[in-house]
């Protein structure tokens, strides 16, 4: 057993003349592990075997960071893949330090405060292991740290207004999780490989909602521990990328993105009173409630269900976030006094839609008034012409009651007749129906269809004016 005694150093001590050290620090960022097959050399031939490579960034104060890149077999690089994450603090044993100018790879990794970098290969002398040592949760608090300072990001609002000019480019922000959304598995088409995609809208004091592409499995794991309109990141190098699918900005990160979580600074805390104080809620049937905003009589561009879909998602599908139209058909699904649900229920105080099994809202804040809760219409309506049928277009709050001619507490009040009566009014009649179409974006799951005006139409004005396509 080697009696060498082994120093304990901290980033900022470390240079090209360092050799048998330890470095103990907290693990910041993580890449993905990366496999390869790498041939050989002897005198009895030659032989090849599967390696596999991963970067570390390590943090051991408020100030100082460094990358340490592990080159081992496979089988090693997957334990250690699975060993060591973001928040653990690591002790790394004798690496080898390296100037990052003449480090090809650091141009990949997060860039770091230290001129030079770590790296441990296939040695039993260099290895890297959790610290068990005195001083862990001081060395822990350190993650909540960002990397740069809040007045190095952008507005996400200024990142949107770059359009495509800064499409590729990195940047700084300083967000909020607005929503989550579920883990996709999709097929690279260059390896044919499965990998996991995974996305999240985030938004600041001047956007609503941006969305994050993430591709690391080792975030893709971390996203279910963030919690929506209450966790705030600070990311530093996110990519810049244009959505071509929905032509919008979003962003995604890369091999150089550091995430902090719950940054521990002012402005993170200002910028969580913001989101809690306007988020009233984080429902797709949010965007819908701002189309009561458009006024019915200005409506008047006469489509029919195909060109409203083409319009929508098809060929004819422009830039704009909404559009609206005029629609002579049929309503083909007017279930009021069948099974359907045809009324949402909300805070009054926060104006959150609530779930059929709350019986209060859950947010702290409306705790003194928990039992004071607004009920609406919110009627789902299928129309159709000779084109085709839009299904699920929404009817509702103030707009279904001035169709039905009746407010949602005396609805709640009438028996199945009467309700049956209601319906029969326009289901199997030719209406005169205004929409405001919202398309699916990034913050959107689907295009959402709202009805805020709905008349039996006058068979004469149908003949004039509903088209062929």
């Amino acid at each position: 057993m080697s009696s060498e005694i082994l120093l304990t150093k901290r980033i900022n001590q470390i240079n090209q003349e360092s050799r048998s050290f330890i470095l103990i620090g907290v693990v910041i960022a993580k890449s993905d592990p990366k496999f390869f097959e790498s041939t050989n050399h002897r005198s009895n031939g030659s032989s090849s075997s599967s390696r596999g490579v991963m970067t570390l960034t390590i943090r051991d104060s408020g100030r100082d960071t460094i990358n340490c890149t592990i080159w081992n077999s496979s089988q090693i690089i997957e334990s250690y893949d699975n060993l060591f994450h973001i928040g653990d603090v690591v002790n790394i044993t004798k690496p080898k330090v390296i100037l990052n100018c003449i480090d090809r790879a650091e141009q990949f990794n997060p860039k770091s405060t230290s001129v030079y970098s770590l790296s441990l290969c296939e040695n039993d002398d260099n290895k890297i292991r959790l610290h068990e040592g005195s001083g862990l949760d001081q060395i822990r608090k350190l993650i909540s740290v960002p990397t740069v300072l809040a007045s190095d990001t952008y507005l996400l609002a200024d990142i949107a207004a770059g359009g495509q000019g800064i499409n590729g480019k990195n940047v700084n922000v300083l967000v909020a999780v607005r929503s989550v959304r579920p883990k996709k598995q999709i097929i690279v088409t260059k390896t044919g490989k499965l990998k996991y995609f995974r996305e999240v809208i985030v938004m600041d004091t001047s956007h609503a909602g941006m969305s994050i592409k993430f591709w690391n499995n080792e975030y893709i794991e971390r996203i279910d521990k963030w919690i929506p309109l209450t966790t705030i990141l600070m990311i530093m190098d996110v990519r810049v990328e244009f959505d071509q699918f929905h032509k919008v900005i979003c962003l995604g990160m890369s091999g150089r993105t550091i995430i902090t979580e719950d940054p521990a600074i002012e402005e993170a805390d200002k910028l969580l009173i913001y989101v809690m104080k306007t988020s009233t809620q984080d429902s797709e049937l949010a965007y819908s409630a701002l189309s009561s905003t458009v006024d019915p009589s200005t409506i008047t561009s006469v489509m029919t269900v195909q060109q409203i879909v083409d319009r929508a998602e098809g060929d004819l599908k422009t830039e704009e976030d909404q559009f609206t139209a005029l629609c002579y058909a049929l309503i083909t699904k007017f279930d009021l006094d069948g099974c359907s649900r045809v009324t949402s229920r909300k805070c009054s105080n926060c104006k959150t839609l609530l779930r059929i099994s709350d019986s209060r809202c859950q947010k702290e804040e409306c705790q003194s008034t928990p039992y004071h809760i607004s009920i609406n219409f919110d009627i789902p309506v299928d129309i159709t012409d000779h084109t085709g049928t839009l299904a699920n277009c929404r009817l509702m709050s103030q707009a279904a009651e001035n169709t039905l001619n009746c407010k949602v507490e005396a609805f709640l009040k009438m028996g199945d007749t009467s309700k049956g009566k209601l319906k029969w009014r326009y289901l199997l009649e030719r209406c005169a129906v205004k929409l405001v179409i919202k398309r699916k974006s990034p913050i959107r799951f689907q295009t959402l269809y709202n009805i805020v005006d709905c008349s039996v139409a006058n068979p004469q004005e149908v003949g004039s004016k509903i088209k062929v396509y």
